[in-house]
């Protein structure tokens, strides 16, 4: 029978001693287990007809009060073996509790068990030989099983169906169990038998495991079929792949799985993190992996959207970004924020909130009675200061302005002090995020359609995307950067000659022309990157690595920055 179907029970005896016959159960504790979960458990306090020992009732905290007038073996055992039904018996050192069951069960006129029984003890033997100790309470210590209720039968009794599990796995991946049959005789084999390791296992250790690089890249794990079914990213691949193949037994349950089920892995090399992380993005929502659980699909980002098409801007936020005029700041993490953050600029800038019917009416409204708004739409001093507003506003959109910081902590001041609590800590969550934006903002410092900008990362040494020559000694790979989104990426040796830099001339030429109007729309996989590069920017906050492109600028000098950029982030000789 498959091991999903098998019904095991795990059994476990509290006794008042050790000596099957002159000793006694006090108490019978089962759990039956089903394709990995517990479905029922059984548990009987035993009057053993004698008083229970101190020193039994230390470690049980089992006492001669709670037996008395209890059940018998005599009424528990049938009980017991309805219960066991026709299921494989297991305990961890199984023959101490056989020889008290059978006993128990003489005792009752019942012929002894007849059940096929597996023993924890005599797997964890075989498979978990580097442990020094293989006792239950180290062995649950070890894979973070939490007991309920140690040396107490049934607490006992659910935690080795816990270890029964994570055992069996083992034996799946290792070994290649697929029965019961299998998992039974597995616990007689000789001990030089258990030592080997599964054949795909083996395989990928010993052929896969040497080749792969300790550089950036993209790996592919793949079962029998071919399928991918695992995509992920590295910093090191060597590092990062190595460690889903060593101790295999402390992994989680999904990781095990997956283990069980790769029979190859092939791998990608990109050269920077970086391009492995936006590689590993794409690579997902193409392949749809089993094991990705993550990433599979796009999803909408919010954009904060000051309309500069009329006289007088408003702000609001929007999941699109269009060619319209207007100007785009984000991506924001989700919908509320990008609410939270429109409702504090409007708390601190007087930006107008009303829609154009309204504005047109030309009067005040109920957002200047608030202080909200300095009612441009009745001209005066309102429609004046109107647009040195709207520069207030645009600079604390590019994380240039702090001053918003002091006016949130200040508000944030005065509610605790009036006592006004609900207020103080909404200005409170407010900071929080609004320091967070400034810092992911201040790193891009434009909006959406004019972020342009070289982005310089270092190559790891060795990298073959650069020519033979050049490997050892290393490089740079930009990441170039046009109306937000990724338009191409280069691979720069550390001492490019004359052929390499005007390759690079050339492509700066096609990318950074000023006459190249910003795309009609951003599609999801447009917005995901900018999405990843902005996080990465913020989080590699290093000035002079982000080379900023001006429409205005001489060309020669764009050119002369990305050199000096990349000359100064390329690893030393040294270093490579």
């Amino acid at each position: 029978m498959t091991l999903d179907r098998t019904p095991f029970v795990i059994v476990d005896t509290e006794t008042t001693g050790s000596r099957a016959g002159d000793d006694r159960i006090i108490e019978v504790g089962a759990a039956r287990l089903v394709g990995g979960e517990v479905v029922d458990t059984f548990q009987e306090l035993v009057d053993p007809g004698r008083h229970v020992p101190a020193r039994i009732t230390r470690l049980t905290g089992i006492s001669t009060g709670m037996v008395y007038g209890q059940p018998t073996a005599t009424e528990v055992m049938p009980r017991f073996l309805d219960f066991l039904g026709d299921a494989v018996l297991v305990a961890h050192n199984l023959p101490f509790d056989a020889r008290f069951l059978d006993v128990a069960l003489a005792e009752a006129g019942l012929p002894p068990l007849q059940n096929p029984s597996l023993d924890t003890l005599r797997l964890a033997r075989r498979l978990l030989s580097s442990l020094p100790s293989k006792g239950l309470s180290k062995l649950t210590q070890h894979f973070g099983i939490d007991v309920q209720g140690r040396h107490r039968a049934l607490g006992d009794a659910v935690a080795t169906a816990e270890l029964l599990v994570i055992l069996i796995d083992r034996l799946k991946i290792e070994f290649g169990a697929e029965t019961a049959e299998d998992v039974l005789a597995f616990q007689r084999r000789r001990y030089k038998d258990t030592r080997r390791e599964p054949s795909h296992l083996k395989a990928i250790r010993e052929e896969t495991l040497p080749r792969l690089p300790d550089r950036p890249g993209v790996y592919f794990m793949r079962d029998g079929r071919g399928r991918v079914v695992y995509v992920g990213k590295a910093k090191s691949l060597r590092n990062r792949v190595r460690s889903y193949f060593t101790s295999v037994e402390a992994h989680d349950p999904k990781t095990r799985k997956l283990v069980r089920d790769v029979r190859d892995v092939t791998w990608r090399e990109t050269g920077t993190e970086l391009a492995a992380l936006l590689e590993e993005s794409k690579l997902i929502k193409n392949h749809l992996p089993v094991y990705n659980r993550a990433q599979r699909k796009y999803r909408d980002y919010p954009f904060l959207r000051l309309d500069t098409t009329h006289a007088y801007p408003t702000l609001s936020w929007t999941p699109r970004i269009a060619h319209d005029g207007a100007e785009y700041y984000g991506p924001l993490g989700r919908r509320g924020q990008a609410e939270e953050v429109v409702e504090l600029i409007s708390r601190l800038f007087r930006l107008r909130e009303c829609d154009d019917p309204v504005f047109e009416l030309g009067r005040e409204c109920l957002y200047h009675q608030m202080g909200r708004c300095g009612a441009p739409c009745a001209g005066g001093a309102g429609a004046d200061e109107y647009g040195l507003e709207v520069e207030r506003v645009r600079a604390f959109l590019t994380g240039q302005d702090t001053e918003a910081v002091d006016m949130v902590e200040e508000a944030m001041r005065e509610a605790a002090a009036a006592r006004e609590y609900e207020a103080a800590g909404w200005y409170r969550d407010q900071l929080r995020r609004l320091e967070r934006t400034l810092g992911r903002q201040r790193t891009v410092a434009s909006a959406v359609h004019e972020h342009d900008a070289v982005l310089v990362e270092p190559l790891a040494p060795g990298y073959d995307g650069l020519p033979a020559p050049a490997q050892a000694a290393g490089g740079v790979q930009l990441f170039l950067i046009r109306h937000g989104r990724l338009a191409g990426r280069v691979d720069l040796p550390r001492d490019p000659g004359p052929d390499e830099t005007a390759d690079l001339a050339a492509a700066l030429a096609e990318t950074f022309d000023p006459g190249l109007a910003p795309p009609e729309s951003h599609l999801r996989p447009d917005v995901d990157e900018m999405r990843m590069l902005a996080s990465w920017m913020r989080l590699h906050d290093d000035a002079a690595r982000h080379v900023r492109w001006a429409p205005d600028g001489d060309p020669e000098a764009f050119l002369d920055a990305v050199l000096a950029a990349a000359r100064a982030a390329a690893p030393a000789t040294e270093e490579a």
